[in-house]
């Protein structure tokens, strides 16, 4: 059999987060030499070499500009098209929009079967009010596609239940279950780190739906109350309301606010970020997975969540403090929890030894589904 990666959106927009993630760590664990790169060329998929999949890797590992200037130089012309036959499968990691829900539709029917599209999230479509006008229309073409692709991988149960009940509308279920990996990070700490400072950290895009506003809400006037208490936002601004970028600048720029905001952070200030944080925050309204969770409890910080984080469903409360409901009073309390030295300290000690799942494993599983 004949094992394809259709990587066409990791090339056109070559971003190391998101849904990007996926394509590039599965490039990084791939074992040598077993899988081919594709891209869509007008009407055709074309292979490229395969030494473009270690090259990817590279660049997810450390975003070297070698590695950038590897991939370059490996995708500066096509290979040769491919036609998919029965003996062939085309992994599909990516969200697309149109041309290339077009390029499927024309798809022969027994083509469109051997391709194994990994559904990251259905959340433009079950939840648009948390997304620019624009976005739920655009995944339309996509949708389309996966409704009728006959073989679809998830990244969690929720994902898969959202695309049964809400896209096929049907009580059927199929499919493989593919946990995404919590070490993009980097390797666990060799030591226990107890005792923090009072600092907690927000990591993610900062968007409605994943909640920073109230987390504000909740923290602005404990800041000043509280002696050592810091609040940090680790991640770009996305779409939001310009009086909350305004706010969220402003007291950034105030050095005594007690308020930090990092817009543009490596994976390496990140980590600093998550090991010397006492808790991370992540109380999302509405997630497909929560990757930020389960990469802060891998580095043994513990995370202060909301009920409904999916990469949090089948680990319980080891590590994790769950706000049920997510209201500004709750999450204060939770933040009292952990001013606390021996609840804090009891948290960091569970998360360290935590069983969680590894890109590694992530890639062993997508292959295995490939088989």
């Amino acid at each position: 059999m004949s094992l394809y990666i259709d990587i066409s959106e990791l090339l056109a927009v070559p971003m190391r987060t998101g849904i990007q993630r996926i394509s590039g760590e599965l490039c990084r664990y791939f074992p040598p030499l077993t899988v081919t790169p594709v891209r869509l060329d007008g009407d055709r998929y074309v292979t490229l070499p395969v030494e473009l999949i270690s090259a990817i890797g590279g660049y997810f590992r450390d975003g070297s500009e070698s590695a950038v200037a590897a991939i370059g130089r490996l995708t500066s012309r096509n290979g040769p098209p491919v036609e998919i036959s029965l003996s062939e499968t085309v992994i599909v990691p990516e969200i697309f929009s149109e041309p290339r829900a077009a390029f499927f539709r024309a798809m022969p029917e027994q083509q469109l079967q051997r391709c194994r599209f990994i559904v990251y999230d259905l959340l433009p479509f079950t939840h648009p009010e948390y997304f620019p006008a624009f976005m739920p229309s655009m995944m339309a073409g996509y949708y389309q596609i996966i409704r009728k692709a006959s073989c679809c991988g998830f990244i969690s149960e929720y994902t898969r239940d959202a695309y049964y009940t809400r896209l096929k509308r049907t009580h059927e279920r199929g499919g493989a279950v593919l946990p995404l990996g919590s070490d993009s990070l980097g390797p666990r700490p060799k030591r226990t780190i107890l005792g923090r400072p009072l600092t907690f950290s927000v990591i993610g895009t900062i968007e409605p739906r994943k909640n920073h506003k109230l987390i504000l809400d909740a923290f602005e006037p404990l800041l000043q109350q509280v002696r050592g208490l810091n609040l940090a936002f680790v991640g770009k601004m996305g779409w939001v309301e310009p009086a909350f970028s305004e706010r969220v600048n402003r007291l950034a720029a105030d050095r005594n606010s007690g308020f930090r905001f990092y817009p543009s952070p490596d994976d390496g200030a990140i980590r600093t970020c998550v090991e010397n944080s006492r808790a991370t925050i992540y109380v999302s309204a509405a997630e497909g997975y929560g990757l930020p969770p389960v990469e802060s409890l891998w580095l043994g910080t513990p995370v202060i969540a909301s009920t409904t984080t999916p990469s949090l469903q089948q680990l319980g409360s080891a590590g994790v403090h769950y706000v049920e409901p997510v209201t500004v009073p709750n999450l204060r309390r939770a933040v009292f929890a952990f001013l606390n030295d021996a609840y804090a300290n009891g948290k960091i000690e569970e998360a360290m030894y935590l069983r969680l799942p590894t890109w590694q494993s992530f890639t062993d599983e997508v292959l295995q589904w490939c088989a």
